[in-house]
């Protein structure tokens, strides 16, 4: 008696999230353009610094009014103090850690980066990939590019219980599985020697309680969004490349 209600209950549990799930992805949202970061900056007289960056929309960027004002572009910008910067973004809106793998590695590879940004995850976490898979994806990443000798920064996972339109119990359940996943971003990184965003040093209150930080489809990042990852995203690629 006491399984059948326990069963019963998980069973309406996950209908709940089921159909919470199902209506943060319906629910009416404006379409929003996305833009690819690639591109030169510098001076051509500077040393090259061939830079490819992997990704979802965290990297296309629907939100923002420009490729400019991207995060990886606003830290290639500042990288161009120093370098003659050569970025090329295979990023694709809606990718997890598999389509990368299948579709954007072995372009990447090709380019011969010095630098190689990857950012992947919050797809994986939020479709229900699971932990382990995710890790593996990730770890076939960040191998081939370590040994190819090539600079591995990746995003992490910041806490996605923030996206406005996701409502509890959503919220605290992709709260915990974002975090299970920036942990796996750690730890293939610890093992291989790569370096990680710290989003989770940005507060949690600034991305709940401020909607400025958020586009108008209440999923995607705003520019101000993209401007706080590039101020924790330049310091990890600084301390990568040792420029500081």
């Amino acid at each position: 008696m006491i399984r059948r209600t326990l069963i019963r209950g998980l069973a309406g549990l996950a209908l709940v999230v089921g159909l919470e799930a199902l209506y943060a992805v319906l629910r009416p949202a404006p379409k929003q353009e996305e833009f690819d970061p690639s591109a030169s900056f510098g001076s051509s007289s500077s040393p090259e610094l061939r830079v490819a960056v992997l990704g979802d929309s965290t990297v296309t960027a629907p939100g923002v009014s420009g490729p400019t004002e991207i995060w990886v572009s606003l830290i290639c910008q500042r990288l161009a103090d120093t370098h003659s910067v050569i970025v090329k973004s295979f990023a694709i809106g809606g990718s997890m850690a598999h389509d990368l793998v299948l579709e954007q590695l072995e372009p990447a590879i090709e380019f011969a980066p010095n630098l190689v940004i990857i950012s992947v995850g919050a797809n994986d976490a939020l479709k229900g990939v699971t932990p382990k898979k995710f890790e593996e994806n990730l770890e076939i990443l960040v191998a081939r590019f370590r040994g190819a000798g090539t600079v591995v920064v990746q995003s992490g996972v910041g806490d996605l219980g923030t996206i406005p339109r996701l409502l509890p119990p959503l919220r605290q359940l992709y709260s915990r599985r974002a975090l299970r996943f920036n942990q796996i971003h750690e730890a293939v990184a610890g093992r291989h020697g790569g370096w990680v965003v710290p989003q989770r040093d940005s507060p949690a209150d600034l991305w709940y309680h401020d909607r400025g930080m958020w586009s108008a489809d209440l999923f995607h990042v705003s520019s101000r969004g993209h401007e706080v990852w590039a101020d924790l995203g330049w310091k990890t690629v600084a301390e990568a490349l040792q420029l500081r």
